[in-house]
């Protein structure tokens, strides 16, 4: 095949030197990943869900230190005085209630709070997002505690990364190989969430890995007689599941594409390693869940009921194509999948997921791999596209969509290249440019990247999408101005207050008064640009009040900074009769 892992001149060559050249190249890829990533996080402003990631995380650590020594630690608890989790949910157990092992690892009470996970709303995401988070405890000890963080959701990024080519090339090629690897860390919006402390790219990065192990364990080599999976990879596959699982409601959909798979293709490996591998899953699940250990049942119960009931516990309005959408209660229309992967993904890597999808269709008896792929990208769209699933935050809901996308483009662009050969060749090359190009040129506000196919952010704010959703364009340039311009006894106040602003305080970033307890007057008021959840007030604003300071990306507003003197003012023509 044109573009596959050279093979050695030399017939009397080793025949592992094509094995150890990918091995090296994947090795540096993964590096080239992750010291990009490292070079790129401190441009990143902290995001909405952060501050409740690194509050949970204080948590466990707190549990972590309590569990070297109970007695000890009993003498000098007390619980914090400011949080970065929310403060909802159990209360803080007393000094007699964490003295002990016992109590620390079976009494449920405390175990509620130490552990707020897989709870009810705003508690409801299982806790393996914030285990790998604490990686970061290890690596980097020294480091403050956000980029400290994101270090473990950047290295597994960056591993997928070199996994992903790794697969890819060792399939279909080394060119095919790097059209994925670039996908995946050129597509901006993907790129961006794999920074965060958050959960949505490690869910990524496990449904992708995933479907690289399942993949292992059912291919059959030329010398292998047996009928059975390899049972190797069938563990690794099981504890990615069971990862995917203990890390968002999303991951518990993760073992129907493989049933479908394995029914389709009648492949008796794929249903053995699903159900060995979905044991193994429900091991890690309960395991990695210290509140379900005393209570399994109860705590499943209580997961599954705040997950399934979101429409009434966290409604969150959306702006689509002009159309303010009050989702999960009210539903996006059932092609927006299809349109977020148009509007978000640039063109080059869309077109070679296009040629991925018709290769897995034509070929999925001579290549199930490429239709096990396919069948993963679809079902993700599908999954978001039911009726009152969440909407907001524009892709970040299904965005393992976009990783698997980096997959199904690579197998694109094998066909591409068995077409056209060299020609093939310079399309890759000149869908890589255009992933590079947009990550930088969209920094440090990937998340606000459209693609030229819609005009960019420009044309879609004209269509009526969102710019921005995540208060990620809240950058240092504003907080210096921020700094400067606001009085000594003045405070600035946030149209949201994700519990962000609270680390972002407490680290000295934001030098005055945020909350309304503080002493002091309201100097500020700082509105992001997410038309679907707009006060009246901030529409009023918008369209009257000229404001001090505006974060802007191509023209298109961001952030805007307005003077209290304009809120007041507001706020009386509001209350007029």
């Amino acid at each position: 095949m044109t573009g596959s892992p050279p093979r050695p001149e030399n017939p009397a060559a080793p025949a592992d030197r094509p094995l150890l050249k990918l091995a090296f190249r994947t090795l540096l890829l993964t590096a080239a990943t992750v010291a990009v990533m490292l070079a790129s996080e401190p441009r990143l402003s902290m995001v909405w869900d952060e501050g409740y990631t690194l509050g949970r995380e204080a948590r466990l650590r707190a549990w972590s230190l309590a569990l070297e020594d109970p007695s000890k630690f009993a003498e000098h608890w007390s619980p914090p005085l400011e949080e970065l989790v929310q403060q909802t949910g159990a209360p803080a157990p007393g000094r007699a209630q964490v003295g002990t092992y016992k109590s620390l690892l079976t009494d449920p009470e405390v175990l509620a709070w130490f552990w707020p996970f897989a709870r009810e709303e705003p508690h409801g995401h299982p806790p393996f997002y914030a285990l790998v988070g604490l990686v970061g405890d290890m690596i980097a000890p020294s480091w403050a505690e956000l980029p400290r963080a994101r270090l473990g959701p950047i290295l597994l990024f960056g591993a997928t990364a070199g996994v992903l080519f790794a697969f890819v090339a060792a399939r279909w090629g080394y060119w095919p190989g790097w059209l994925a690897w670039g996908a995946w860390i050129g597509q901006p919006r993907l790129f961006a969430h794999g920074h965060y402390a958050a959960y949505d790219a490690i869910l990524t990065c496990l449904w992708v890995l995933s479907i690289l192990a399942f993949a292992r364990a059912v291919e059959r080599g030329p010398d292998e007689a047996t009928r059975g999976p390899r049972w190797g990879w069938v563990l690794v596959f099981g504890l990615i599941l069971g990862a995917a699982a203990d890390t968002k409601l999303t991951g518990w959909f993760l073992p129907l594409p493989y049933f479908a798979w394995s029914i389709l293709t009648k492949s008796r490996r794929g249903l053995v390693a699903l159900v060995a591998g979905g044991i193994v899953a429900l091991a890690v699940l309960y395991l990695l869940n210290p509140p379900w250990w005393t209570e399994p049942l109860t705590g499943l119960a209580r997961f599954l009921r705040s997950n399934l009931t979101r429409a009434k516990t966290i409604p969150i309005p959306v702006l689509f194509f002009g159309q303010v959408v009050n989702t999960p209660r009210e539903s996006l229309p059932w092609w927006n999948t299809l349109a977020w992967t148009v509007l978000v993904v640039p063109a080059g890597f869309l077109m070679f997921a296009v040629a991925g999808a018709a290769r897995g269709l034509l070929r999925r008896r001579l290549e199930p791999i490429g239709l096990l792929a396919l069948g993963h990208w679809l079902f993700l769209l599908f999954l978001r596209a039911l009726p009152h699933t969440p909407g907001h935050d524009g892709v970040r809901q299904f965005l393992p969509a976009f990783g698997v996308l980096a997959l199904v483009a690579g197998l694109g662009a094998a066909s591409v290249i068995e077409r056209l050969g060299r020609w093939g060749r310079v399309l890759i090359a000149a869908a890589l440019l255009e992933g590079l190009a947009s990550v930088v040129l969209m920094m440090p506000v990937p998340l606000s990247y459209y693609s030229p196919l819609v005009g960019g952010l420009p044309g879609a704010t004209r269509l009526g999408m969102e710019p921005t959703y995540y208060w990620d364009a809240l950058d240092r340039g504003t907080l210096d101005w921020l700094d400067v311009n606001t009085p000594p006894n003045g405070k600035i106040r946030f149209a949201t207050f994700p519990t962000s602003w609270l680390y972002l305080r407490q680290t000295r970033q934001i030098r005055h008064g945020i909350l309304p307890t503080d002493p002091g007057a309201w100097s500020w008021y700082v509105v992001q640009n997410r038309p679907g959840a707009f006060s009246k007030l901030d529409r009023m604003l918008i369209e009257a009040a000229k404001p001090a300071h505006v974060v802007e990306k191509w023209g298109v507003p961001l952030v805007w900074v307005f003077d209290y003197a304009d809120v007041d003012a507001t706020l009386a023509r509001l209350s007029r009769p």
